[in-house]
C-alpha cells in the first residue's frame, strides 16, 4: 500500500512540474529534460510515469490543468451574485491571478505538434473547461446585450477571455486593483468607451 501510495505522490510530482512548465512556456519549449531539471531526476525517470514520453505527459497535464480550471469557474459563477457583471467579476478576478491559460499560443504552436487525436482531444477540452462556462454567462444573460451580439454571444466570451490573459500582464504595470481592472474591462465590454 505504501509503495503505491509513493509512486501516485511521485506521478503528481512530475505532473506539477511538468505543468508549471508547460502552461507557461507551452508544449514546444518544454523538453523532458526541463521537467526532470525542475524535478532533480534523470530524464529517464519520467518514462517510468510516462512511457510514451513527452506529448502523453503534455496531454495529461493539460487535460488535468483545465478540469481544475473548470471545478473553479464552475465555484466562482454559482457563489457570484445572479448578474452578467458579478459572474463576469468573479471569474476575471480569478482568472487575472492564475498564470494565463494561452489558449491562443496553445491552439496555433502547442496543439499542430500533436498527434490529431490528442489535439482534438485538448481542443475539446479548452472548449469545455475554459471557454464554454464564459460562453454559458453570456447566453444566460442574453436579453442584456444588443441585438448585433445575439447570434454570436461565444464572440463576447472569446473577447473577455482574451483580454483578462492581457490584463495579467498589464496589472504588473499599473495602480489599479484586480477588482478594479476587471470593472474596467466588464464595463468596456458591456457598455463601451465612447460617451454618449
Amino acid at each position: 500500500m505504501k509503495k503505491k501510495a509513493n509512486q501516485t505522490s511521485s506521478r503528481d510530482a512530475v505532473l506539477d512540474a511538468a505543468e508549471q512548465l508547460f502552461v507557461s512556456r507551452g508544449y514546444t519549449t518544454v523538453t523532458l529534460s526541463h521537467v526532470a531539471n525542475k524535478l532533480g531526476i534523470k530524464q529517464a525517470s519520467l518514462y517510468y510515469h510516462f512511457p510514451l514520453g513527452k506529448e502523453d505527459l503534455y496531454v495529461e497535464v493539460m487535460l488535468r490543468h483545465l478540469e481544475h480550471r473548470l471545478i473553479s469557474l464552475e465555484r466562482l459563477i454559482s457563489r457570484a451574485k445572479p448578474t452578467l457583471e458579478s459572474c463576469l467579476l468573479e471569474v476575471g478576478v480569478w482568472l487575472i491571478q492564475q498564470p494565463p491559460l494561452n489558449a491562443g499560443r496553445m491552439i496555433m504552436s502547442d496543439l499542430p505538434e500533436l498527434s490529431s487525436d490528442k489535439a482534438a482531444q485538448l481542443e475539446e477540452a479548452i472548449y469545455r473547461c475554459a471557454f464554454a462556462p464564459i460562453e454559458a454567462l453570456f447566453i444566460q444573460y442574453r436579453h442584456q446585450l444588443k441585438d448585433q451580439f445575439q447570434s454570436n454571444l461565444g464572440f463576447i466570451g472569446g473577447t473577455f477571455l482574451s483580454a483578462l490573459e492581457s490584463l495579467y500582464t498589464f496589472r504588473k504595470y499599473g495602480s489599479k486593483t484586480d477588482e478594479e481592472l476587471v470593472n474596467d474591462l466588464i464595463e468596456l465590454l458591456l457598455k463601451g468607451s465612447v460617451s454618449n
